[in-house]
Formats: C-alpha cells, sequence, structure tokens
C-alpha cells in the first residue's frame, strides 16, 4: 500500500471505532479489540502495529500521515486496514470530528 491507496476514496470507509470494534470482533477470534485499537490511539508508532487473531487473519493499525510523512484527509486519525477485498476504515472516536468525503460508509 501507498500513500495514493489511500486518498482514494474506493479503498476507504469512515467508521464509529464502536462499530468498527464491534463487527469485527465477531467476525474475528481477536479478543480485547476496542482496549488494542484505544492503546495503539494514544501511543501510535510510525510502522503502525499488526493485530492477529488466532486463525492468523489480522488488522494493520497505521496513521497515514505518521507512516508517510504526508497528510492526506483524516491521516491524523487511526485507520484499520484488513486488506483486499475489505480495503481500509478510518476510526473515529465518539465526539471527535470527521471530515468524510468518501463514497462509502461501513455499516452493521
Amino acid at each position: 500500500m501507498n500513500i495514493n491507496w489511500f486518498k482514494n476514496p474506493d479503498n476507504v470507509s469512515c467508521v464509529d471505532v464502536d462499530v468498527f470494534s464491534d463487527v469485527v470482533s465477531g467476525k474475528t477470534t481477536i479478543e480485547n479489540l476496542r482496549e488494542k485499537l484505544e492503546e495503539f490511539k494514544q501511543n501510535p508508532i510510525k510502522e503502525g502495529k499488526v493485530i492477529r487473531d488466532k486463525e492468523n487473519e489480522y488488522i494493520k493499525l497505521m496513521i497515514p500521515n505518521l507512516t508517510f510523512g504526508q497528510a492526506i484527509e483524516n491521516g491524523e486519525k487511526v485507520w484499520a486496514c484488513l486488506g483486499e477485498p475489505y480495503g481500509s476504515f478510518c476510526l473515529f472516536w465518539p465526539k471527535e470530528r470527521v471530515l468524510c468525503n468518501f463514497n462509502h460508509w461501513f455499516r452493521a
């Protein structure tokens, strides 16, 4: 993935962190996903972080502006990348303002 992939609205959806964690926790065996998302938000690293479940499915967490060193829309937020065909999700926390010009939204 490169920065242009994240700029393409067909590859990204904005989603509330609670909705994302509820839905993804129900479809994977990742334990304590919501807490892991919060932990990464509080202590992000440039390389991002990979979270794996027991069946070796994974989610890559990242902050695009930090990872690529270049600003993009909502790039300061935590993004969860699930890979093909699921795309990436720009996560937002309750009461957090998000600019979303993406074509589609994550639905539970």
